[in-house]
């Protein structure tokens, strides 16, 4: 009986974990490429203001787009926590 237990208990342990893990790398992808459109859909935007006839949109958008240049930020989400036994 105790030889049935603790393959069992570690193949439970193991399932958990990767389950995990894939839920991780899955919420990973959805942001990346969320991130990834909405930053072409604000660079558009700024590139339309930067080519308006209007001085001041012009100069506001120019700003802007030396702005994105400085700094950029980056969307992360922790990874799940190991199990008691570290795995």
């Amino acid at each position: 009986m105790k030889l049935i237990i603790i393959p069992l208990s570690l193949l439970l342990l193991v399932g958990c974990a990767s389950k995990d893990y894939a839920v991780y790398v899955d919420a990973q992808k959805s942001m990346s490429k969320d991130l990834t459109i909405s930053e072409t859909a604000r660079l558009a935007a700024l590139t339309d203001m930067a080519k308006n006839s209007d001085p001041a949109v012009r100069a506001t958008g120019i700003m802007l787009l030396q702005q994105l240049q400085q700094g950029s930020k980056t969307v992360t989400v922790e990874p799940p926590k190991k199990n008691w036994l570290g795995l």
